[in-house]
């Protein structure tokens, strides 16, 4: 079966090799994310996950190009359909962003500008990157609310950021973000300010325009449930490293490392009875204070000595599996697809 997903895969959009970030203190360089490496294909799913503090924002930020000045970028290709990104001016960095990838934030209401109304920002977006008049760029606009299923979008075109929910308010920030047909779509934890049915809705809304636009997305998150719902590949990061790559069905049938399976186990199953709920030990480490060895080596509970000594590499130990720990075939691994 892996294999036979393997072949079915769509060609490459988005290339991640070896990006490191870096940030200047007044004594130091710290090192957010370290040797990050993957793919993103067209018309698929990719979630990233990892607990806050990962690196999992720091790296969408680096590919986006929006990362703060005293924070350096370096990676051996950042290429976004053929495109590399690293060596793009910020001027042409600009004009990418919102035509060939564009970004959804975790929370809309600052990203919406609170000045302007929704029609405005969203003409704004299309006539940057569009020529076009003012009536087509308003009549495009109207039509992405309507894609993103918002009722009376020529009411809210003239209705200004706080008079909406927090739903309607992701739904406009999707429709914004969509109004140039990007070919990569990165989404920072873009429900969890919302409840639970809202936060379904805008899932299956993203899915549903991906299939329509044949956008890839980069879904970043801490939300298992999340994962498991929407992605067709995944990320586990931990510390500004990948210790775990696989497709969602392979990972949620056998996680390999034991961040992985620490992650699955200490979350609430719909069976469960038992009042107290498994955790990870410990927390993540400080950038300024990284252990030696493995980064997860203090919080992990199979640890040796040789796992404190050497850092492993992130190896590929089964046909489109990657994981990041010596002791991965040691540990067996139950299932966890029917949690």
């Amino acid at each position: 079966m892996e294999m036979q997903q393997q072949t079915q895969r769509k060609e490459v959009l988005l290339e991640v090799d070896h990006l490191n970030t870096y940030i200047k203190t007044e004594d130091r360089v710290l090192q957010p994310v370290r040797d990050v490496s993957f793919q993103v294909r067209k018309g698929e799913l990719l979630g990233i996950v990892g607990e806050s503090g990962c690196g999992k924002s720091m790296t969408s930020l680096s590919i986006m190009g929006l990362t703060p000045k005293n924070i350096t970028v370096q990676a051996n290709h950042l290429l976004l359909g053929g495109k590399e990104l690293t060596k793009l001016s910020r001027r042409e960095l600009r004009e990418m962003r919102g035509k060939e990838m564009a970004m959804i934030f975790q929370e809309p209401l600052t990203s919406l500008n609170p000045l302007f109304t929704i029609g405005y920002q969203l003409t704004e977006t299309i006539r940057l990157h569009n020529q076009v008049t003012k009536k087509q760029a308003w009549e495009r606009a109207v039509e992405m609310l309507k894609h993103v299923e918002i009722p009376r979008p020529e009411h809210v075109m003239k209705e200004y950021p706080n008079a909406l929910s927090g739903g309607m308010r992701q739904r406009v920030m999707i429709a914004i973000a969509l109004a140039n047909r990007p070919s990569l779509l990165i989404a920072d934890e873009p429900t969890t300010a919302l409840d639970v049915t809202i936060q379904a809705q805008i899932l299956y809304l993203m899915k549903q325009l991906m299939k329509q636009y044949d956008t890839a997305i980069m879904l970043i998150t801490h939300d298992l449930g999340v994962v498991a719902e929407v992605a067709d590949y995944v990320l586990v990061m931990y510390a500004g490293q990948v210790v775990e790559e696989a497709s969602v069905y392979d990972l949620f049938r056998r996680p390999l490392h034991p961040y992985t399976r620490g992650l699955m186990n200490s979350t609430i199953k719909v069976h469960q009875s038992e009042e107290k709920l498994d955790t990870i030990e410990g927390t993540v480490p400080s950038l300024a204070d990284m252990p030696a060895g493995c980064r997860f080596n203090p919080r992990c509970p199979f640890a040796t000595a040789a796992c404190r000594d050497k850092e492993p590499p992130l190896a590929e130990v089964l046909p489109g599996r990657k994981v990041r720990c010596i002791r991965w075939n040691e540990l067996g691994g139950e299932g966890h697809g029917e949690q």
